[in-house]
C-alpha cells in the first residue's frame, strides 16, 4: 500500500510539473512577443489566458501622466504608452496589463508592487528559458 501512495504521489508530481512547464513556455513566449515589439499578439495571449477582454493600446499620454513611460485608464480599458519604444519593453507592458487583469475583475487598485512582481515574473521564465537554450 506505501508503494501505491508513492507511485501516485510521483504521478501527480508528474503532472504538476508538466503544468509548471507549460506555463513557464508561456510566459516566455509572451515576453519574447513583446520583445519583437508583437504586443497586439501579446496581449491576445494574455487575455486569453487569464479570460479578460483585452485591452486596447495607444501611444500617447493622458495629460496627467504625460511624465510617466506608461499607465492603464480603466474607464476606457487602454494602456497608454509614451512613445513606440516602450511598446517592445515587457516590464511596462506587463505592468500596465496587471493594473487591466485587476480593473476588469472588479478587484481592488492594482498596487504598484503586485504589479511590478506580476511583470518579473514573466520576465523571469524568459530568463529561465533563454538561459536553458
Amino acid at each position: 500500500m506505501v508503494g501505491k501512495k508513492k507511485i501516485v504521489a510521483c504521478g501527480q508530481e508528474y503532472v504538476l510539473l508538466d503544468m509548471l512547464a507549460d506555463d513557464l513556455v508561456f510566459r516566455a513566449k509572451v515576453v519574447y512577443l513583446i520583445l519583437s515589439k508583437d504586443t497586439e499578439e501579446a496581449l491576445e495571449l494574455l487575455s486569453q489566458r487569464y479570460n479578460v477582454v483585452k485591452p486596447k493600446l495607444k501611444v500617447g499620454m493622458p495629460k496627467r501622466y504625460s511624465k510617466n513611460p506608461a499607465c492603464y485608464v480603466g474607464k476606457n480599458r487602454m494602456i497608454h504608452v509614451s512613445c513606440r519604444e516602450i511598446l517592445g519593453n515587457p516590464h511596462v507592458i506587463l505592468h500596465e496589463f496587471y493594473h487591466h487583469l485587476r480593473n476588469v475583475t472588479d478587484a481592488q487598485g492594482g498596487i504598484e508592487k503586485y504589479a511590478d512582481k506580476f511583470a518579473a515574473n514573466y520576465l523571469q521564465a524568459y530568463r529561465k528559458i533563454t538561459s536553458e537554450t
